[in-house]
């Protein structure tokens, strides 16, 4: 039989062997994940209080929350009041928001994102961070018996199979940065489905998965970059405390973390007003910018959640950050490109109200423009909007509250996004812009319209994208008719397995089947995707001829028919005929069909060809492994599993910013003599190690000078505080705010005297 590639530690027992815990090697690839307030440090004791107390203290009463239903939560309603409150829906109607039905579990979750998936794991008891594989997590999420409690909050699942289950709410699509601001080809560029930084061409935060057993517990924290949140509880229940964002509480949540007593303390004790307010199944949960909470699970659960940024909570979003600064969050835990997200914000704005493109050639005219695969020339003239349209005051303050925090960072944290040619230009029309909309009108800006206008995903269709599921046509030289991003190349991973009729290996033999059993095969069609409406009797064309979105099988089988390439026998020993009874066997079929050259053989038949060698079961697929032959000859070495093969990468057109480290030198060499400014060490760039790792802010470790005495070398450099009012500070007109850098010999600068006269008299 082959082996299924798992190891087990020789001397453990068979209950030691049900799941592996391992810590963190400090040495592997880092993964991002939100819960950045619980860092890897192992708490010394217990908690010191009681949190039945807390549950059942008076002194949290369920204020602050105001309950709404789904129809009257949309656009107008964020222009007209803001997102300042969280929000209750006691049901999802209305929100356009779609997650599995209640039955889905997390072995459902295990099949679509994959056993071997790697999750970050926190240990309630001592917070301390482990990493388990989906398969050791579900094992453990199953067992009665549980000597730890253990809770997975940052299962980001974009790019898997189970994105196509969960549509975020219709409200967040219309406002999330990621949707609107960011250029759309680098979104559609991202292949990698953990959330590698080296391999992440977007900030990578929109979907979350969080399985919760019972007691577990998430102590105080604001979610990272400030970003707002949305919670579904599928299954269970949870208890949140939430804290206002006040001047007040964000002090005391400073001094709280920074003490090093979170274990003693309670921090709702310590406030003024703490909330509390109890989930269930079926809830819908929003918390806007900044809100300080708490979360406790009284039942095992499944929730799926998603972080946004958006512009009805800039000037919050950008306290946050310095919020981090001052906790001395690791950069691994913030919202990732979250410097050049603002570039981009300030971009779209002008490109939407102004008709002005500051992007690169190749940049496609970013997110939401209404032309992309028509490369506009940098700094171009485009048609502006005929009628004047209105800013919210979020808005408006929020552009300038952008423009004096991106002023405020240090040259080697400005991080202008290769694709933004000119920044200075950029500048400027944000002057022009605030100019003209300095006078708008509050209520004329309440339309229901967005104005930062992003591809309507839900009248896209999603393509299955080969995950987890195989083509349906029969012996296709082409695995996936998805087109790949621009720059990769079709057919880069070949399969390479002999006898196939197409060069590089082919497709698959046998298309395969329902199961007929898992969650997705016993429900009935949602109505609401993109396939179900082309279907007839929900009132479409019927061209696509798809099956619903959600009944997409989680765990399809080989055909009744299906024979085996070496003895030619079926998966009973039997000829290959079509009788009835075999459609009622209760023994599964013995044939198993290579993921690599798709090679359908009996193990027993594999054996005689290739003895002593053994195949590497996929526990995701039934009858399904790397054939012994592929293993012997090396083919499944650089082997992706199947769903992810149709996602090529696209190394020539990944985001590139502005180097940190090439930053950091020109700083270096920069000296301010009242208006004389000497570059004495200009040539030291080309020597200056990492400049090839472009898109990412120094950590403390490649950045010595940005240590902090306190907290050693795991403190990031701190930013200085927004000022409240808009004049400069001395401190700060003695820099020169270095915007752009591109070659040694061509570096754009921008005095302060010039940035005033941009914006101190404007803004």
């Amino acid at each position: 039989m082959a082996s299924t590639g798992r190891k087990c530690d020789v001397g453990r027992s068979e209950t030691q062997r049900e799941y592996i815990i391992r810590p963190r090697d400090r040495k592997e690839r880092k993964h991002y994940t939100d819960d950045w307030a619980l860092g890897d440090e192992e708490i010394e004791g217990r908690r010191s209080f009681r949190l039945d107390d807390k549950m059942e203290s008076d002194r949290f009463p369920q204020c602050f929350v105001k309950e709404m239903v789904g129809s009257d939560f949309n656009l107008a309603y964020l222009q007209r009041h803001g997102f300042n409150t969280p929000l209750l829906f006691r049901d999802k109607a209305g929100l356009g928001l779609r997650v599995p039905s209640p039955n889905f579990s997390v072995n459902d979750v295990r099949m679509c994102v994959g056993s071997r998936r790697v999750l970050d794991v926190m240990d309630v008891n001592t917070q301390k961070n482990v990493e388990m594989s989906m398969k050791e997590w579900q094992r453990y999420y199953d067992d009665p018996n549980k000597d730890k409690l253990l809770n997975v909050i940052s299962l980001e699942f974009s790019h898997t199979k189970l994105e196509n289950y969960v549509q975020t709410p219709n409200v967040v699509r219309q406002i999330d940065w990621v949707d609107v601001v960011w250029p759309r080809h680098l979104k559609d560029a991202q292949t990698e489905s953990t959330n590698v930084l080296d391999e992440m061409m977007y900030p990578k935060v929109q979907k979350y998965c969080l399985m919760s057993v019972k007691g577990c517990y998430t102590d105080f924290h604001v979610d990272f970059g400030g970003t707002s949140v949305w919670y579904h509880i599928l299954k269970g229940s949870k208890i949140f405390w939430l804290i206002p964002p006040t001047e007040r509480n964000i002090q005391l949540y400073e001094n709280w973390v920074l003490s090093g007593k979170q274990s003693d303390v309670f921090f709702g004790d310590t406030v003024d007003k703490c909330g509390r307010v109890t989930l269930t199944a079926g809830n819908t949960f929003f918390i806007p910018t900044g809100w300080i909470h708490a979360v406790y699970t009284p039942l095992d659960s499944l929730v799926f959640g998603g972080n946004f940024l958006h512009s009805f909570g800039i000037e919050k979003q950008l306290k946050t950050a310095q919020v981090e600064d001052t906790t001395h969050v690791p950069q691994k835990f913030r919202y990732p490109f979250f410097t050049e997200m603002l570039w981009y914000v300030l971009e779209r704005y002008v490109h939407c109200l102004l008709g002005r493109s500051h992007l690169d050639e190749g940049g496609g005219g970013g997110a939401g423009s209404p032309d992309s695969d028509t490369p506009k020339p940098q700094n171009s003239p485009q048609q502006a909007p005929e009628d004047h349209i209105h800013l919210t005051p979020q808005e408006l303050h929020g552009l300038k509250a952008i423009v004096m925090f991106l002023h405020s960072l240090p040259t080697n944290k400005k991080n202008v996004p290769e694709l933004i040619r000119d920044p200075i230009a950029l500048i400027k029309d944000v002057r022009t812009l605030v100019e003209q909309h300095r006078y708008d009108s509050p209520e004329a800006a309440v339309t229901g319209k967005p104005i930062l206008r992003g591809p309507d995903q839900s009248d896209r269709l999603i393509l299955p994208r080969n995950r987890g599921r195989l083509p349906l046509t029969k012996n296709s030289g082409n695995r996936s008719s998805t087109p790949l991003p621009p720059g990769s190349k079709q057919g880069k991973h070949r399969a390479g397995g002999k006898g196939g009729t197409n060069q590089g290996g082919g497709g698959p033999r046998r298309r395969r089947t329902r199961c007929k059993k898992c969650e997705a095969c016993q429900r009935s069609d949602c109505g609401d995707c993109s396939f179900c409406l082309d279907m007839v009797k929900f009132g479409g064309s019927g061209r696509a001829k798809q099956t619903c979105i959600m009944r997409q099988c989680l765990q399809p089988m080989l055909p009744v028919t299906a024979a085996c390439a070496s003895c030619g026998l079926d998966g009973w020993g039997q000829q290959p005929v079509i009788p009835i009874q075999k459609m009622n066997r209760e023994i599964p079929s013995s044939l198993m069909e290579c993921s690599v050259c798709y090679e359908i053989i009996h193990p027993d038949c594999v054996a005689k060809l290739c003895p002593g060698m053994e195949g590497v079961v996929n526990e995701d697929l039934p009858n399904s492994w790397e054939c012994p032959k592929c293993c012997k000859e090396g083919k499944n070495v650089e082997y992706r599993p199947r769903h992810f093969r149709a996602r090529q990468k696209s190394s020539d057109i990944r985001r590139m910013s502005v180097s940190s480290d090439t930053n950091s030198a020109l700083l270096d060499a920069i000296k301010v003599e009242g208006m004389k400014v000497e570059l004495d060490a200009v040539a030291a760039i080309n020597t200056t190690p990492g400049c090839e790792d472009f898109g990412r802010p120094l950590t403390p470790r490649e950045n010595p000078s940005s240590v902090s005495p306190i907290a050693g070398d795991a403190a990031p450099a701190k930013r200085p505080k927004l000022e409240p009012d808009d004049t400069f500070n001395e401190e700060t007109n003695a820099e020169l705010l270095v915007l752009n850098i591109r070659t040694p010999c061509m570096t754009t600068f921008l005095k302060p005297s010039e940035f005033q006269s941009l914006f101190a008299d404007r803004l």
